[in-house]
């Protein structure tokens, strides 16, 4: 049945092209004998990444959104000596990320286009996934069906000095109109679900100077349509959870403006705006203001403050799988299930509970305790167990850091913001990868020497900004003592 419910959810959420309520919804859930309440609704919806939040307690799909949009982008001289182009990050942000790039299908004349490989060296190949992170180029590099036989993964994700990507083939529109160097192509998203593009040739070698300065004066109002968007949006909900988010938020809001035929591209306004760069957020990369550092405290979450640390950055959320996780470490190492121990695992040092939740907590651990025990099978927890371990490890030490940064309240603004910022994403990270250790459906035997060499990084990272965060824990609390 649940599994009927959610492929019914599913389907609307990549398909349904108009604002819907939490109506819709629970008319959906209705033929299965199912209803949910409004708040359930707006939590699932609001953290689901297919849907945009809009006003008034509407939504809206991606696919309601992107489908029928134009962007374009203008292939490279070595792209064109090849006779293809490398979709990459150039559908951010009108495809479904879910997709690989490598999978989108490209429509011109009515006919999909054939895929077609591209040799490169390595440093070309990473400017094709440029929207993604530099941090991420190599993953997604790696996760080409083409590289499927390379090690990438297994070394790291350094990339060899050639590699090959899938490509989609230009021949037939190059032999059609004798495309050249600086024409443009333009993209109309056509089905968002599928990821079906269609593609027109933008013939610039064949317009007149008149014509050329227009085209010039239109994309130059489309950059500084596209920048302002993209300022107000930092100032309206600080750097998003992506660059690809950003952009997104960006579009939805003036696609009218921005998702015409006479449209830019991406890359070109990243390198002609002097506004806005990619620039370091912690240990990834956002679109913020050039030359400033990205902070964990600004405009968009300062009255936040005053609920917490979690409350300006949502990242902070305990995986629903660390109890499992905490008790599979003891069946492994062979110690006893004792409730008050796993107690004080399960929580940060200094957290103080009640009476009623520290009863309420541990009938949880033994109820748990006791169903995962009776399934339990130590060498299959074998391959996983060692890196859990670690996992753990370090997921305790950045959430007691966490707990003790949060009772600053309203001076947390005054941290180093780069260094909350990595502490933040070491514990979404961490809490990732322990969701991923406890899935064995995503945690295959080729991931874990990834994991493992990620684990050593993260730590890595946390023994270098914890003393920066100590100090500045501690100039707090002695703020707070003052000699009369």
């Amino acid at each position: 049945m649940y599994g009927k419910i959610e492929k019914a959810l599913s389907q609307f959420l990549r398909t349904f092209d108009r604002p819907f309520t939490t109506t819709e919804i629970n008319l959906l859930l209705k033929p299965y004998g199912e209803k949910a309440t409004v708040e359930e609704i707006d939590e699932f919806l609001r953290a689901d990444d297919r849907v945009f939040a809009l006003e008034g307690h509407y939504y809206m799909t991606h696919a309601g959104v992107f489908n029928g949009m134009f962007f374009s982008f203008v292939p490279t001289a070595k792209e064109l000596e090849q006779k293809l182009f490398i979709p990459g990050d150039r559908c951010i942000p009108f495809a479904d990320s879910e997709i690989l790039s490598s999978q989108l299908k490209f429509i011109y004349n009515d006919r999909i286009l054939p895929k077609k490989i591209m040799t490169t060296d390595c440093n070309t190949a990473r400017e094709f996934f440029t929207f993604f992170g530099d941090e991420y180029a190599s993953q997604y590099i790696a996760a080409d069906p083409i590289n499927n036989k390379t090690e990438i993964a297994n070394n790291n994700f350094e990339l060899p000095s050639k590699i090959n990507l899938t490509g989609i083939s230009l021949e037939k529109v190059i032999s059609d109109f004798n495309f050249h160097k600086g024409d443009r192509i333009l993209c109309r998203m056509v089905d968002w679900d599928q990821g079906i593009i269609e593609i027109f040739p933008i013939l610039n070698h064949r317009k007149t100077i008149l014509e050329l300065n227009e085209e010039i004066g239109k994309i130059k109002l489309w950059n500084e349509n596209l920048e302002n968007e993209l300022l107000g949006s930092f100032d309206k909900m600080g750097p998003c959870s992506s660059m690809e988010q950003q952009l997104s938020f960006a579009f939805l809001e003036h696609r009218k403006e921005l998702c015409t035929p006479a449209c830019g591209s991406i890359h070109e306004f990243l390198n002609t705006t002097k506004k806005i760069s990619m620039e370091l957020f912690g240990v990834e990369t956002r679109l913020w203001k050039k030359g400033e550092d990205v902070p964990a405290v600004g405009k968009w979450n300062r009255e936040m403050l005053g609920s917490g640390l979690e409350a300006c950055l949502p990242a902070l959320q305990p995986p629903a799988c660390l109890l499992d996780c905490i008790i599979k470490d003891r069946l492994f190492n062979k110690k006893e299930i004792e409730p008050e121990e796993i107690l004080k695992d399960f929580l940060p040092e200094e957290m103080e509970i009640s009476k009623e939740e520290e009863e309420f907590i541990t009938l949880q651990i033994i109820k748990r305790s006791d169903i995962l025990r009776e399934h339990y099978n130590w060498l299959a927890d074998f391959p996983v167990a060692s890196l859990r371990h670690k996992a753990l490890g370090l997921f305790a030490k950045v959430q007691n850091l966490v707990f003790d940064i949060d009772g600053a309240g309203e001076k947390i603004e005054r941290f180093p913001q780069q260094e909350l910022v990595i502490l933040s994403q070491l514990f979404a990270h961490a809490a990732r990868i322990l969701d991923m250790l406890s899935n064995e459906n995503e945690c295959k035997d080729d991931d874990r020497d990834a994991l493992k060499l990620s684990l050593e990084g993260m730590e890595m990272n946390f023994e270098d900004i914890c003393p920066e965060l100590r100090n500045a824990l501690d100039r707090c609390y002695a703020e707070q003592f003052k000699v009369v």
